[in-house]
């Protein structure tokens, strides 16, 4: 423990060593801080403390440490046959690591497993840690105090809870929660069933009111086999004859369906022969007009077969004029540019011109190249310029930049920050010793008040000591009995005894004004040690500069480090650019060689060139305008050369054309072109006509084949009469189709009924079958939850758990029946429950004096102690002596002792004292003296003279 509760620094408790002796005891005075090691144990495991209730893991911070002093707490423990550490340190403020005032720490935990010499992590999360530390020890935080340390103020809470807290408890203890998981499973179960076998007879009874209702009958009281026997008997009777109605029906519509067949073939031969006649007169009417547009088409389509050859002789036409007025306008083009007669031979002449061309076309690149040349030797002597303005340039920054870093150094960036930073931590102090002397004021103020209300705790009980003295004589004298011996001088005889004076002082108001005193002198000493503690700090900080004048020599030092921070970069700047500047013009010393070189020889090239370009342009301006004035003359040559083969090309079409077209017109028996322009017709009107030339030598073929057809021959003259067979047809198949609703009806209701019997004989079958075993199930499930047939209403768990707090009461008995004198004796009451609770885990205390069995609360502090320790005792006896259940090797309990008087307390001590037999070892905590004297194995807690406590092992 460190910085925990009165231990401010670090205490360590080995509890093994007390292994050997069984019982050990934990001492110190009143306020020392004994209770505070269980409190210890019990915030590592809780992140609680018994004093403090679930607030506990943030009010166990030692109140001695100062801001920076940790708090800290390790556990090592064994549970399972594993050993385990638990580390934890509690929320609290600490001071900010920059700037001043507090920030919160948070709370932390780490839990590891030992595995041979090392310890292995398995959670470091406070979430996670409690959910580990929950499977290792499966108690919960009561639990735990009720079971194996027993707190003080919660030393009898497992004897006097009630029925359901101690089932809690002992549910964990025993594990006993599968038989309360089987109690819901049954009752889930039979609640399942019940629910089944409801549903299940609902359903049976409407579908027996569904096959009533279907039947037309009424729903019977008790439906059976013979009721479904006579409904489903009436339904095949039913169904039977309206086959036989169905079946008489169909025979007559048959015959009727073979008389209308008959008339109607006879009936439909006479009018096909009727129609065949009258078509044949009228296509015989049309044929002389088929035959005039019969002539026509053909005339039409021999046109469209010359039509190909006149459009190749109107084509040719438009390109023979085209081609001539091309010609003429190329002729015009030609005298434009060469004026004069056209040469005889004119490709020659164009052939000469262009071999001309090819020539000045090499001249042509040597002029552009002069041009580039010429701009090349400007931009060079610009460039030459500029490296010069650039030399000058960097001559005059290097000569500033060495000025610069050639300047004296006085003081370094590291020197200015090693001031500033003693200046800062200086300035902490004073900040800090402010604060301490405000606290120091604050604590000698509460220093004062502590004193006067000790001196007023002190001043009372002296006041009631001195009235305890003086009423002693009217106690002595209110015990006086006639007849007995007087306590003092022995006397059978009281003439005279005192009177009491008012209310008597009792021991409760000493003992309450004690505790007091005593509350009220840790608090005044505690007042005094802070008062201490903060002198002391402030003589430490004694040589330490005021806050105002530290404030100014920071602002000053922060000053100049921003100077000399400055100045140390200007110089940097400087260097680094020195450095670029003697690379710039060493660079730009090779670059004035290269642009002095590439000038000269471009000057070499100019004038070669010059002289080449000048021999070439001749009489033009330059070569270019040159070489435009030879190539307009040779595409005029070209343009009349191309139209003078066009136009003989195109007359020479034209003619071919024409002689094509003449012969066309012979061949297709035309006797001019005017004929042929009065035959031509369009594609639409020549399908217009092959579609009713063609329809109509359709029509009389078809006409001539019906007229002419074998079943047509021989008919009789006479119209067949087809209504009469018709309406007979129409009547049968109206009664048949009746018939067959009947008879579909008739099936509908047989096979439903059929259906519906079906369906409520197997749904009897198995509800018979379910009733039975729900019956069984159900029993079983009250009897198990504590209902009727169970008179005593004690389920399946709490009767094991009273099976089990039978032997914890049996082996408590054994210890109070010592520490009694046989006076007193545990048994478990075995009542009914009231509505609305669980009976068979209540306990009562049984007086042998009045062989009445009553309440643990109507005990006397003592008495009850007692019984406490005793079932307490049993409980871990039992529950070690369970396979796979707690095994507990170690109990604490925290005072109660003083209640005992000298007798009583032998007796507990000679209980606890035959527990070492079992290997079990017992921790107290008392102030008893006589027990100090009696356990020599001693864990003394006492405090220092700076008001914290410190942990003495005494063996």
């Amino acid at each position: 423990m460190t910085g925990f509760g009165p231990f401010r620094q670090t205490q360590t408790v080995d509890l093994d060593q007390f292994a050997d002796h069984g019982i050990f005891l934990i001492t110190g005075r009143t306020g020392a801080g004994k209770s505070s090691i269980l409190d210890a144990i019990v915030y590592a495991l809780y992140d609680a403390a018994p004093r403090y209730g679930t607030a506990g893991g943030k009010q166990v911070r030692s109140t001695h440490c100062g801001p920076e002093e940790p708090s800290r707490v390790e556990l090592v423990f064994s549970a399972g046959g594993q050993t385990y550490r638990i580390i934890r340190t509690p929320e609290h403020l600490r001071p900010k690591a920059r700037g001043t005032g507090f920030t919160t720490e948070k709370a932390t935990a780490e839990l590891a497993r030992r595995e041979g010499d090392q310890w292995v992590g398995i959670a470091s999360q406070l979430r996670t840690v409690g959910e580990e530390l929950h499977h290792i020890v499966p108690l919960s935080c009561d639990q735990f105090l009720q079971v194996v340390l027993l707190a003080q103020g919660q030393f009898q809470r497992f004897l006097v809870a009630s029925s359901d807290e101690r089932q809690q408890l002992l549910r964990t203890l025993f594990r006993s929660d599968r038989f309360r998981d089987y109690d819901t499973h049954l009752q889930q179960r039979a609640g399942a069933l019940r629910q089944q076998l409801s549903l299940a007879e609902s359903g049976i009874a409407a579908t027996v009111a569904a096959l009533a209702e279907h039947s037309g009958r009424d729903v019977p009281q008790e439906p059976d086999e013979d009721w479904l026997g006579e409904v489903l008997d009436a339904h095949d009777a039913d169904l039977e004859l309206a086959r036989a109605d169905l079946e008489q029906a169909g025979k007559e519509v048959q015959a009727a369906h073979d008389l209308l067949q008959q008339a109607t073939g006879l009936a439909d031969r006479q009018r096909r022969l009727a129609d065949a006649h009258e078509q044949l007169a009228r296509l015989m009417a049309e044929r002389p007009v088929i035959e005039v547009e019969r002539r026509r088409r053909d005339l039409a389509l021999a046109a469209q077969s010359v039509e190909v050859v006149h459009g190749g002789v109107l084509s040719s036409t438009q390109r023979a004029d085209a081609a001539a007025v091309v010609l003429e306008r190329a002729a015009e083009r030609f005298a434009e540019i060469a004026p004069g007669p056209v040469p005889a031979d004119l490709i020659a002449h164009r052939d000469e011109a262009t071999s001309q061309l090819a020539v000045l076309r090499d001249r042509l690149a040597d002029e552009q190249e002069l041009d580039r040349l010429r701009d090349e030797a400007e931009t060079l002597g610009h460039q030459l310029e500029v490296v010069a303005r650039r030399a000058e340039e960097l001559a005059e920054e290097s000569l500033a930049h060495d000025a610069i870093l050639t300047a004296p150094v006085e003081v370094t960036v590291d020197q200015a920050q090693g001031v500033l930073d003693r200046l800062l931590e200086e300035l902490d102090l004073a900040a800090k010793r402010d604060l301490t002397r405000a606290a120091l004021a604050e604590a000698e103020v509460e220093q004062l008040r502590r004193g006067k209300a000790r001196t007023a705790a002190s001043t009372e009980l002296d006041r009631l000591r001195e009235r305890r003295l003086a009423e002693y004589a009217g106690t002595l004298a209110a015990e006086l009995v006639d007849g007995q011996a007087c306590a003092v001088c022995g006397s059978t005889d009281h003439p005279e005894p005192a009177e009491a004076a008012g209310e008597p002082v009792t021991e409760a108001m000493l003992e309450s004004a004690q505790e007091v005193l005593d509350r009220a002198d840790r608090q005044a000493r505690d007042a005094a040690e802070q008062v201490v503690a903060l002198r002391t700090t402030l003589e430490g900080w004694a040589q330490v500069r005021a806050a105002a004048e530290l404030t100014v020599l920071v602002a000053d030092a922060r000053a100049s480090l921003t100077q000399v921070t400055q100045a140390e970069r200007e110089r940097e700047a400087s260097r680094t650019a020195r450095e670029r500047i003697d690379a710039e013009v060493t660079t730009l010393g090779v670059r004035r060689a290269k642009l002095e070189q590439r000038s000269e020889h471009v000057d070499q090239r100019i004038d070669r060139l010059s002289s080449r370009i000048e021999e070439a342009r001749a009489d033009a301006g330059s070569v270019v305008e040159r070489i435009t004035v030879l190539t307009s003359h040779i595409e005029a040559a070209t343009a009349l050369i191309d139209a003078r083969a066009a136009d003989a090309a195109a007359r020479q079409r034209l003619t071919e054309c024409r002689e094509a077209f003449e012969t066309s017109l012979s061949h297709h028996e035309f006797d001019d072109a005017q004929a042929f322009l009065a035959a031509r017709t369009d594609a639409r009107t020549i399908a217009e006509l092959t579609r009713r030339i063609q329809a109509h030598d359709r029509a009389l073929a078809g006409a001539e084949g019906t007229v002419a057809a074998p079943e047509l021959q021989d008919l009789p003259t006479e119209p067949v009469d087809v209504d009469g067979p018709r309406v007979a047809h129409a009547e049968a198949k109206s009664v048949c189709e009746a018939a067959s609703r009947r008879c579909g009806a008739a099936e509908s209701r047989a096979k439903t009924s059929h259906d519906l019997a079906t369906a409520i004989r197997a749904a009897w079958s198995q509800n018979a079958q379910a009733r039975a075993a729900f019956q069984v199930l159900d029993r079983l499930a009250r009897s198990l939850h504590g209902e009727s047939p169970n008179t005593k209403r004690m389920r399946l768990e709490s009767y094991v758990l009273g099976i089990e707090l039978d032997e914890i009461v049996a082996a408590a008995n054994v210890r109070l029946h010592a520490m009694s004198s046989g006076r007193y004796a545990l048994e478990r009451s075995d009542a009914v429950a009231t509505r609305g609770s669980n009976g068979g885990l209540e306990v009562r205390v049984r007086d042998q004096y009045t062989s009445v069995a009553r309440t643990p609360e109507s005990l006397s502090g003592g008495e009850k102690f007692l019984a406490s320790l005793a079932l307490a005792l049993g409980l871990a006896e039992v529950v070690t002596s369970r396979s796979g259940g707690i095994t507990l090797d170690t109990l604490f309990i925290d005072e109660g002792f003083g209640s005992l008087d000298a007798e009583t307390l032998d007796v507990a001590m000679e209980t606890l004292d035959s527990l070492r037999q079992n290997g079990r070892t017992i921790g107290l905590i008392s102030h008893v003296e006589t027990m100090k004297e009696r356990i020599p194995a001693q864990l003394a807690v006492e405090k220092t003279a700076q008001g914290c406590s410190r942990v003495e092992v005494r063996v």
